[in-house]
């Protein structure tokens, strides 16, 4: 926040007025507004050790430590070198591209490939590469040997706990598929032993979810050709898994496999980076239409008649409505009956802390509870039709690798592209965040090779994709989960139930099941997120909009499809139409700031700078180049321009079409007479420009290392340029070439404000072209009227007999920021005071030199203080004795008014508060 130079010397800091204590108020929506695994799994969590004792070092009271210092030090020079060694492997390593290439230059130069691997983490290790490999691929080598007693007893209990919750909905997630329930189990199985040996996740629960269970049901109806399906058609008003289930079951398991090999391959290639186009507004829209889809059709175990199963929404409740007359009000009533006791079962898990393991027993005693009840009761059954599961196969999971048809690869790859992206998705998302709360990494490729070896061994078991679950993970990390372990052990506990365990949910009633469906899908419709997103971006709120109204109406697929495509026009939108930011300087200052950001800044005469705010290709170059012509067009009757900055800061590259592009711009300014300099480039792209030869055609004096520098040239320029044009007319004869090194800039007389340079205070700066003595006083008395009071205060002096004075001010009113009126009432005061003293403000100088001589001695500007004098530090010291003497008046000035201005009911309780 201290932009000063370092020839800044003196600082005070004043007693503030005390806060008084304000009840903490409920969080802010921005707050809330986090992705959809956050929200899933925050809640009740225990805060990580490491976060706790973080979160206490961040708030230690930064004013008990103000005496202390900390001495700045360097890193040993065989640290830095095996640092920026380390920093430079993983630049190569992150790119596929250079990487593959390096690897080919070491092996056509005869040197070990394996040897810039060792600089990365294990850099001191002395294991083999085949070794280290061994060990990224298969994370169980790492974590079985670190197994504890109290890590095998932790796991354990999580491990049950999840694998009597996955029974039950892994069983409605395969109805919602459009499988047998026994597929659903098989899911839940399978894959999750297989993700616990290559996963790095400690506490995701991998299996069947109900995302991924609709993408595969949506997908592949009506997908089987006559010849494996002969005995349905669209007139039978079925579907076709109910009419051929063991065929449709073969689709869906070669789903699996699709979904597997992609995710494989998208692993090696490192093609993780495809999911940030589904971003978090067209993620929770589609969830949220989904969630809407799935819990409709699990209405028709609720309401007791047959619902053809449709992704169309207006289908499904149009079918409702025609099939009311055939309601089973036993049913309706059973069923709201279960709902109502899993909310509450969640809701009272989740607030008393000794009953949580209520939360995921809560569908299991639901089952329990309901087969009773259907098993006591034949009337039910007889009587009111309540339907039940039925027989459920036990034994092993069959193999179904010989069922896969190569013909129908092209028939599930969009099903599988959508369920592999959704399902990364959801599992990357979660495992970051369980990572981020224990204070480990995982990575992303490394977890996306294990979702697909676990989808691709799981389709050669009858299972059909899976992905990792928000639930099922909340709940293996609240019970307390802390290795891959406990996958493991709900891997077993399903596998124990697949071989004996099938029969004890004949009796299951089929309304139970849907009331667990719908308890864990009212949680996903987040219309709350879409009035946050209203508020936070319209761009966003737009884009869940046309994810969710898509996936209601157009269906699953072409809803997400719709909503992505959205997303790609934005992001194409936008990256051919990057921000052009003018910046504009601080009065008495040189900072640049956007004019959209400060409201009190001050353009140059006849400079125009200007920020590029991305990277230029040739996509965005001519976009570029045709809004500079506007600008400066538009300034020509106002604020002819002469001199283009153009701050190269966000320009991280350049490709040839934009260096045509800035050759053409150049080339075209110059020719209307105006010259343009680059600040702060790159060395990225400066090497770019170099290599184009655009340095050697722009001039290597038209490049700067800030926006300061490059203004003091153009000023330098310009003056030198009317010093010859002034001895051209009068003479009529060529000018000698002046050298624009020996120009000095000036520095005028200004007022400038700042809301924004700092967080808590406003910054006052005042720029003296001849430091006037005794007019600290003035400006004591100038902030005392004004009702001001000076944090901090430090002093600057000026080539020659100049000073810049920088003042921290508050407002004692508020306690906070100056307000704009106040801003302008003290500028009004501090000119008057200055033209009291008879110094004139910047305008008046720039006017009566302008009057008096077409050309001045000196440019009218602000500069960097030159190098100190004995004189100057003479003058420094006795700045800081004035300083201080005004800073104690102030101060004491600041306790009358603030004790006059108290109540007369205050008391001596208001003296704390006190400045």
């Amino acid at each position: 926040e201290d932009r000063s130079p370092a020839f800044s010397v003196h600082r005070q800091r004043l007693l503030l007025p005390r806060r008084r204590a304000r009840p903490a108020g409920p969080p802010s929506r921005a707050a809330m507004a986090a992705g959809m695994a956050r929200i899933a799994i925050s809640s009740g969590l225990e805060e990580n050790p490491v976060h706790k004792r973080m979160r206490r070092l961040s708030t230690v009271d930064m004013d008990s430590v103000k005496n202390d210092s900390v001495e700045m030090k360097a890193l040993a020079e065989d640290q830095s070198l095996l640092a920026l060694q380390i920093l430079q492997e993983r630049q190569i390593a992150s790119n596929p591209m250079k990487a593959y290439a390096k690897v080919c230059t070491n092996q056509l130069m005869g040197q070990d490939d394996a040897a810039p691997a060792s600089v990365l983490k294990n850099n001191s290790s002395t294991q083999s590469p085949q070794m280290r490999i061994l060990l990224s691929v298969m994370p169980i080598l790492t974590w079985l040997p670190q197994l504890t007693r109290e890590i095998v007893k932790a796991d354990l209990i999580a491990g049950i706990t999840v694998g009597v919750m996955v029974i039950p909905q892994s069983m409605s997630y395969g109805a919602i598929a459009g499988l047998p329930y026994i597929n659903g189990m098989y899911s839940a199985c399978i894959p999750t032993l297989v993700y616990a040996l290559f996963g790095q996740s400690r506490q995701l629960a991998v299996g069947p979810v109900a995302m991924v269970s609709l993408l595969v049901e949506a997908g592949l109806r009506g997908q089987l050709d006559p010849e494996d399906c002969p005995d349905w058609s669209e007139a039978s008003g079925k579907a076709q898994y109910e009419v051929c289930p063991d065929q449709y079951v073969s689709l869906a398991c070669l789903t699996a496999a699709v979904v597997g090999i992609m995710q494989i391959v998208g692993s090696i290639l490192k093609l993780g980076f495809l999911v940030s186009f589904l971003g978090h507004p067209v993620t929770s829209g589609f969830t949220s239409g989904a969630a809407i889809i799935i819990g409709l059709s699990q209405l028709k175990y609720i309401l007791g008649y047959d619902l053809p199963k449709s992704q169309f929404v207006y289908e499904t409740v149009w079918n409702i409505l025609k099939g009311l007359g055939g309601i089973n009000w036993m049913t309706v009533f059973l069923g709201i009956l279960f709902l109502a006791y899993l909310i509450a079962n969640k809701k009272v898990a989740q607030r008393y802390r000794r009953l949580k393991m209520m939360g995921p027993l809560g569908p299991l005693f639901a089952c329990v509870i309901g087969s009773l009840l259907i098993l006591a009761a034949p009337s039910l059954r007889e009587e009111f039709h309540v339907k039940y599961v039925g027989y459920i196969p036990d034994g092993l999971m069959p193999l179904s690798l010989f069922d896969f048809k190569l013909a129908h690869i092209s028939k599930v790859m969009p099903t599988a592209m959508s369920a592999c992206l959704i399902g990364y998705m959801e599992s990357i998302a979660i495992g970051k965040n369980l990572a981020s709360k224990h204070g480990y990494e995982i990575e992303a490729g490394q977890e996306m090779l294990a979702l697909g070896i676990a989808n691709l061994v799981g389709s050669a078991l009858s299972c059909y994709p899976v992905t990792g679950s928000f639930s099922r993970s909340a709940v293996n990390n609240n019970t307390g989960a802390l290795s891959q372990l406990a996958g493991i052990v709900t891997g077993v506990v399903m596998f124990l139930t697949l071989m004996a365990l099938t029969p004890a949910f004949y009796w299951l009633p089929k309304f139970v099941l849907a009331a667990i469906v719908l308890n864990s899908v009212i949680p996903l419709v987040a219309f709350g997120e879409a009035k946050i997103l209203w508020r936070v971006k319209r761009q966003d709120f737009v884009l869940w909009v046309v994810a969710f109204i898509g996936t209601l109406f157009l269906g699953v697929l072409m809803g997400i499809v719709v909503a992505v495509s959205l997303s790609l026009v934005i992001v194409i939108y936008e990256s051919v139409r990057p921000q052009l930011t003018i910046l504009w300087r601080i009065p008495g200052t040189t900072i640049y700031r956007n004019m959209k950001q400060e409201c009190s800044g001050a353009f140059h005469p006849n400079i125009f700078i200007c920020r590029i705010g991305s990277s230029m290709f040739f996509a965005n170059s001519s976009f570029v180049k045709d809004m500079l012509l506007t600008y400066v067009s538009d300034l020509m009757d106002v604020n002819p321009t002469e001199y283009l900055v153009l701050e190269m800061t966000p320009v991280v590259s350049i490709d040839s079409t934009a260096c045509h592009v800035i050759h053409d711009i150049v080339a075209d300014f110059r020719s209307r007479g105006i010259e343009v300099a680059f600040a702060m480039v790159g060395n990225r792209v400066e090497k770019t420009m170099r290599k184009a030869e655009l340095k050697d055609f722009i001039g290597e004096k038209w490049f700067f290392p800030t926006v300061n520098a490059a203004v003091q040239f153009c000023l330098r320029h310009q003056h030198a340029k009317k010093l010859a044009q002034n001895v051209e007319s009068q003479e009529q004869t060529q000018a000698p070439c002046v050298d624009i090194g020996h120009i000095d800039v000036g520095f005028s007389n200004e007022i400038g404000f700042s809301n924004d340079l700092h967080s808590e205070n406003t910054m006052c700066f005042l720029t003296l072209s001849k430091d006037v003595p005794m007019i600290m006083s003035g400006i004591t008395a100038v902030f005392k009227s004004n009702n001001l009071t000076i944090v901090r205060a430090q002093i600057e002096p000026l080539q020659g007999d100049g000073a810049k004075h920088t003042y921290f001010l508050k407002s004692v009113r508020t306690n906070s920021k100056m307000s704009e009126k106040e801003i302008d009432r003290l500028r009004e005061d501090l000119q008057g005071l200055m033209r009291q003293h008879r110094v004139s403000i910047a305008q008046d100088a720039l006017a009566r030199s302008d009057a008096e001589s077409p050309v001045s001695p000196h440019p009218t500007v602000f500069g960097s203080p030159s190098a100190a004098t004995e004189a100057q530090l003479d003058r420094l010291a006795a700045l800081e004795r004035q300083m201080e003497q005004m800073l104690e008046t102030m101060q004491g000035n600041s306790r009358a008014r603030s004790s006059s201005l108290l109540p007369a009911s205050c008391g001596s309780g208001c003296a704390s508060w006190l400045p």
